[in-house]
């Protein structure tokens, strides 16, 4: 039996990915402020601009050492958690309860970008300069450990809610009269 997302659905699923994608930069980002901020930075020596096309949080020189990691940490962590949170007790639940092809691939979106957010917080903290410096590039180190967190997110959803459900949900009722 193939599954077909209507054209709907298949909307339901781009607009879902776009908003939850924009929400999630902007918690990103908000996570490096608030960090900077109750680790001691003024709110007014952080630089808030763009890397490239992507935006950032300019932390000032005499800011060093661990709480610096830290807010290099925050930034992917925090909306990370929260989408894993999103996932495992709204999407996965939702689907045990009614297994459709839609709140698969919403599931699938929510899990994919926590990887995401994930993989970009172990760059920006763990290999911060190579991760500024690559920010740009297509096929740099950074991009492809984020794509290798993405394949192992679909993996993990894959296992934890199997497409098999949706057949069991999908086929008929058997008569029980002769």
């Amino acid at each position: 039996m193939k599954f077909r997302m209507s054209r709907r659905a298949s909307v339901y699923v781009v607009l879902y990915l776009i908003s939850v994608a924009a929400i999630s930069v902007a918690v990103h980002e908000a996570a490096h402020i608030m960090a900077a901020c109750v680790l001691g930075v003024p709110f007014a020596e952080l630089k808030l601009g763009f890397c490239g096309i992507n935006p950032s949080v300019t932390l000032p020189v005499w800011f060093t050492g661990t709480p610096r990691l830290i807010v290099y940490y925050a930034g992917g962590l925090v909306p990370g958690l929260i989408l894993l949170l999103t996932y495992l007790f709204y999407w996965m639940r939702r689907y045990r309860r009614q297994p459709s092809i839609l709140s698969w691939s919403l599931g699938l979106v929510t899990i994919v970008l926590a990887a995401m957010q994930w993989a970009i917080a172990y760059m920006e903290g763990h290999y911060h300069e190579a991760y500024i410096n690559n920010a740009g590039s297509l096929f740099s180190p950074t991009n492809i450990l984020v794509c290798g967190f993405m394949v192992a997110a679909f993996f993990f959803h894959s296992a934890l809610s199997p497409r098999t459900r949706m057949r069991k949900a999908n086929q008929p009722a058997e008569d029980a009269s002769p």
